[in-house]
């Protein structure tokens, strides 16, 4: 009977045993205690671990800061985005014309997507552009301000009217955009000028 009792208490013992999950070291390495002393002559020995060791992970290095990133003859598909190997970076705070879009209306439409692009190659001139935002790992596209010297490229194209400015513009972007408007700068020429000219 007690053999009977006994041998029903391990088989209870053995299915909860196995019914625990084991501990997930896929945050943490356990390590099984050191069993031997290394501590040198004439010191304290150190005391003796009593459960296994955890060597916890290293924790990532923070990001890396943004900062102003310069790119050399970037290729410019819009009047406002640079492609550079595997990365393309769009100015913030502008929308810029399409390629292909017309302005003007009637005998005085005019391709002024085209014009943009041009207008923005021929001021680059070759020169290199400087954009400022973190490390893009793993990014293939991001949206930054770009500048050429000290010139801000997305209020140049707005005073320049190849560009309207988008819902993260400035108060600065708009008032020049504005400006451009009403002074009948590149895709507002012909167009009525703003009432708060």
């Amino acid at each position: 009977m007690k053999k009977a009792c006994g041998l029903t208490a391990v088989a209870v013992l053995l299915v909860v045993s196995s019914a625990i999950p084991p501990a997930s070291s896929e945050e943490n390495d356990v390590v099984a205690p050191a069993h031997r002393d290394v501590t040198p002559p004439g010191f304290t020995a150190a005391p003796v671990g009593s459960g296994p060791l955890i060597r916890e992970k290293v924790p990532p290095p923070p990001p890396e800061p943004a900062r102003w990133r310069r790119f050399f003859l970037p290729e410019t598909t819009d009047a406002a985005t640079f492609k550079t190997d595997k990365l393309t970076i769009h100015i913030s705070g502008v929308t810029p014309l399409t390629i292909d879009q017309v302005c003007g209306k009637g005998d005085g439409e005019w391709p002024c997507g085209r014009t943009a692009l041009f207008s923005f190659r021929l001021f680059l001139r070759g020169r290199a552009v400087e954009c400022y935002f973190p490390r893009p790992e793993g990014v293939e596209a991001v949206v930054a301000p770009c500048r050429v010297g000290q010139t801000d490229l997305g209020s140049w194209l707005l005073g320049q009217g190849w560009a309207k400015p988008d819902g993260n513009a400035t108060e600065d972007y708009r008032a020049t955009a504005n400006q451009a408007a009403c002074d009948g700068k590149g895709l507002w020429r012909g167009e009525l000028k703003p009432a708060d000219c």
